[in-house]
């Protein structure tokens, strides 16, 4: 069937039945890149205060492990505990919110249920020697070099950090290097994310277009619903 009689959005019911096939989209790739990208925004602050934390937290436990009568066990200090759970939950909490903003809501009980159709060998094979997954492994293949180019042109404050015969005595300097790699990855990233997850929601939309036929065969099955006919009628008995 041409994709030219599919003329006709998909219902909410149709779009539920491909969620629960497997068949949509994921927001995996963005959802990590925000995290990554809420991470590196937050690491200087996090650096100033945990890195020095940390610092003197080891010389206090290097300090009692050699100290005669004095327990070897040294508590994590507030100072390096509270700016990293504030820094994994900030990054966390990012990645959660895109997962809500381009999937939806997608955490249901009944969308875990298993289902036979997910672990069909035939359509499993059918999708591994398809016309679809040699575009999706040619599209991969170019982000992954285009990734691989800016990772190149990128790596230059990090290559001269390591080649340099000076000796690194600012703890800064290397932070500062790890960002200027980082970021301009972080922008990579994110556009080939972005570039990926909206042409599986444009090839998405396509698929689950619907003919007119399909459109009147999804509303006879909507009037035949059970759950759909008792919510009328408590409608109608509101009135």
């Amino acid at each position: 069937m041409s994709d030219a009689e599919r003329s006709i959005p998909a219902t909410p019911r149709r779009r539920e039945a491909a969620r629960q096939q497997g068949a949509a989209p994921s927001a995996a790739l963005p959802a990590f890149v925000a995290t990554a990208a809420v991470a590196l925004l937050l690491m200087p602050g996090w650096s100033r205060t945990a890195v020095p934390a940390a610092a003197t937290w080891m010389r206090a436990g290097i300090t009692a492990a050699f100290a005669r009568g004095a327990e070897s066990a040294v508590p994590l200090p507030t100072r390096l505990v509270a700016p990293t759970a504030g820094l994994v939950l900030a990054a966390a909490a990012a990645g959660v919110a895109v997962r809500f903003l381009l999937d939806g809501s997608s955490w249901r009980l009944a969308r875990a249920a298993p289902r036979w159709q997910r672990v069909d060998p035939l359509a499993a094979c059918r999708r591994i020697f398809s016309a679809a997954t040699a575009r999706a492994v040619l599209w991969n293949a170019a982000c992954l070099a285009a990734f691989a180019v800016a990772a190149g042109l990128a790596a230059g404050p990090i290559v001269g950090l390591v080649g340099s015969a000076e000796p690194v005595l600012d703890a800064e300097r290397p932070l500062a290097a790890l960002r200027s790699t980082l970021v301009p990855l972080i922008i990579a990233a994110a556009a080939i994310a972005a570039a990926q997850w909206g042409l599986s929601r444009a090839a998405f939309e396509r698929r689950l277009r619907m003919t007119p036929e399909e459109m009147r065969e999804e509303m006879r099955g909507l009037e035949a619903d059970p759950k759909i006919r008792s919510e009328r009628q408590r409608r109608s008995a509101r009135r």
